[in-house]
């Protein structure tokens, strides 16, 4: 089996990637301090810093974006190659995911 080098590739190995698009929960709040990001959830009673990245992932939650979306932006955005960026941000998605900070549009 060959390893994946296209787009079209790594996104069929990565179903996820394309399937949904995730928007911030609208009541969590975020302010950008010192170059990164601070995330106020209430609710779980929970503050988390972002870095430089996460931050860019974070800003890219709108509902629009799909992961694979994101990935490609991320790859403009810090020179980095699609498959590390891919990676990535379904990371960053998936924690973000778990601490209950984005839903599914």
């Amino acid at each position: 089996m060959r390893k994946p080098k296209e787009r079209g590739d790594l996104l069929y190995r990565n179903i996820n990637a394309s399937a949904f698009c995730l928007k911030r929960r609208p009541d969590v709040r975020s302010r950008l301090v010192d170059g990164e990001l601070v995330v106020l959830d209430r609710e779980a009673g929970f503050i988390h810093q972002l870095n430089k990245t996460a931050t860019y992932i974070w800003q890219q939650c709108d509902g629009q974006h799909t992961a694979a979306t994101i990935a490609g932006q991320v790859c403009e955005a810090f020179e980095v190659d699609e498959p590390t960026a891919l990676k990535d941000v379904c990371e960053i998605l998936t924690r973000l995911q778990n601490l209950d900070l984005v839903v599914k549009a």
